[in-house]
Formats: C-alpha cells, structure tokens, sequence
C-alpha cells in the first residue's frame, strides 16, 4: 500500500521574530510525510503551510524535545527514538533572531579563548562542534558559559602536546563561567559522549569552591522521615539522573504501595551533584529546578538513589534561598522506600 511508507506527526513549532515579536510563541501542524524523508523536509512543510516559519539555508542545527540534531536525521530515526509528538525549537532559544536562526557570534568568540595557541587544524576541528557547542547543559543555567566545544578542543591541544598548556588550562578557567561550571551530558541525538575527556580535562585543574560563608550557612535543615501511613497517601516521584541500570522494581513498589507514581521532566538530568565543590550557585540552581520540577508536577515525596539522597536533602535549604520558593518534599532513599513498602504489606 503506498501510505505503509507514510508517519503522521504532531508538531510543535517554534517562531519568533527579533524585528517583531516581544516573546516568541508555538503553532501546531499536522504533517504527513515519508519515513524515509529527512528533518529538513518536516521543517519545509512547516514553512509550506506558514511562511512567518524560520531557518538557516545550511548547517542546521535544531532541537526536537529537548534534544539537539541537525537537519540531515532521517524522520523515521527521529520517530523511533523521539516519538511522533515533536516539539520544534531554536537550538538555543535565547540567541534566536529569527525561528530557527541563531546569533551565534557567541560560538567563535569562545574560540578566540584559544586561538592564541591554536593551529589552523585545531580551528577547523573546533568548527566540527558547533552543535556540541548549543548542546551545552550548563548554558541553560548560565548564559555566559563558554560551552562544551571549546572544552574539547583544549583537550585535544593538550593531548596533541602542545606547549602552552597551562595557558590553556587557564584560559577555560573563568570563575564564573569557565569549566568550573560544566556538568557536561550529551544532549546530541545520537551524538559522541565526551563524559571522559571533560573529567580527564577538570582533573588537571584545582577547582576552588566558589561558595561564600554565608552560602555554605545552613538554614533550619528539615527532617525527611515519613511514615508508612503518610507514604500509603503520598505522590511519589523517583529521581534517576544518569544512573542506567533498571529501576523498574522500584518503579513498581511505588505504584503498588503509594497513592500514585509521579513522572517529571529533570527526573533524567543531573542535578548539581558534580558541581557542589566548584560552583556553589549553578550546582543549587540545578537542584533547585530538578526539584521544583518534582514538586509542580505533583510530587510531595522524592525517592533519590545511594548518595544522591543525602545531597539533596542537605542542599534543600540552600535550594529555596535560590529559588526563592519553598520545596515542600520529603526527600528519602530507595532504601527507605523499600522498607516503607514492607511496612505497608
């Protein structure tokens, strides 16, 4: 049959215009298209119905729920993977000028951190992570981070034994907004993971801890002990961060024993663990928003793994002073969880 080829999508597209619009705004579309057809096409019948639709004539770089592509994917990779509900924005919201078209100066001026030491080689391997560069996690807490991109090449000037090391090192090393402030995760759909050579690259740095006295202050840490009683009753929410391994036994203690399992978007994302002793503001802003997100989405009660819990429970103070909101959730164990559970058989 000529329509076994064919996927019906909802998408959610993004516009936005500097030289007209205040704040940008989504428009649905139903689009119809071959499997075997690539992202660019889905965003030429977008322009097709809507002309006011925008974005770059090459090197497209986009993201589609919450995750960055290029424009060459193929439609039926990007369903498997993504599903048939797409969400269409900027790769970087905040720099768009027109839809889909970025002000990226900001991409080459983190290179010019480097240039001074750089090669023609080194420039045109930093230019192959322009999409790296957007995908940066940390830029969504901190618009003026110098991105994953530029971390990457100074591992590979390092590593190539180039004799200017220690410039290097110091100059990725901004207080506020150099390495310090990475917690590097691959946000490329089916793109290289760098998780090591970052690591690699912090450990040949001494990261200060760039919190104040009054920051590491504790103010009236809460009590997080919950009764089997209160548990029977409670929304529960299970954070995983990057852990990979199954969690599917616990998901299923909390459905069974609570009064209802609790899903939310940052339940994925790290959450500041990696940044507490280097980056006080942006390590709690992280957690602060995995956390509000829990609670927004229904949640009163956070089931956190191994030492997650205890990070959590101690930053919550410092979470609400950031956010500026209280964070009404009891933050307990898998651990507690478990005999919460057999309490309540």
């Amino acid at each position: 049959m000529p329509f076994e080829n064919m996927i019906n999508l909802q998408v959610r597209a993004f516009f936005f215009n500097s030289a007209t619009d205040y704040l940008p705004y989504y428009k649905n579309f139903d689009i119809s298209i071959k499997k075997d057809a690539r992202l660019l096409d889905i965003l030429d019948k977008i322009k097709a119905k809507n002309p006011d639709f925008s974005f770059p004539n090459k090197n497209i770089i986009l993201k589609v729920n919450n995750t960055i592509t290029t424009a060459n994917i193929t439609v039926e990779y990007v369903v498997n993977t993504l599903g048939k509900e797409l969400k269409i924005e900027p790769a970087n919201s905040y720099r768009s000028n027109n839809g889909l078209i970025l002000n990226d100066d900001d991409f080459m001026e983190s290179f010019e951190l480097l240039a001074p030491y750089a090669s023609q080689e080194d420039k045109a391997y930093y230019e192959t992570l322009y999409a790296t560069h957007y995908a940066s996690e940390t830029s969504n807490y901190n618009r003026q981070y110098i991105g994953d991109a530029v971390l990457l090449l100074a591992s590979k000037m390092i590593h190539d034994g180039n004799e200017n090391k220690e410039a290097i090192l110091d100059a990725i090393s901004d207080k506020f907004n150099g390495i310090r402030c990475c917690e590097y995760e691959n946000n490329i759909l089916n793109g290289q993971d760098h998780t090591k050579t970052i690591a690699e690259l912090k450990s040949m740095l001494t990261l200060k801890d760039t919190a104040s006295f009054y920051d590491k202050c504790t103010f009236g840490k809460r009590k997080h002990d919950l009764s089997s009683e209160e548990f029977t009753n409670a929304n529960v929410a299970l954070y995983v961060g990057s852990r990979e391994d199954d969690l599917d036994e616990v998901r299923n203690l909390i459905r069974s024993n609570a009064a209802s399992y609790v899903t939310f978007d940052k339940s994925t994302k790290l959450a500041g663990q990696t940044l507490m002793d280097t980056h006080f503001e942006i390590a709690h802003t992280k957690a602060g928003r995995m956390l509000l997100d829990a609670v927004d989405s229904g949640a009163n009660v956070l089931v956190c793994t191994k030492r997650d819990v205890t990070l959590f429970q101690d930053a919550l103070p410092s979470c609400e002073r950031i956010m500026g909101r209280d964070i009404r959730l009891t933050i307990i164990s898998v651990h507690t969880l478990k005999e919460l559970c057999t309490t309540t058989v």
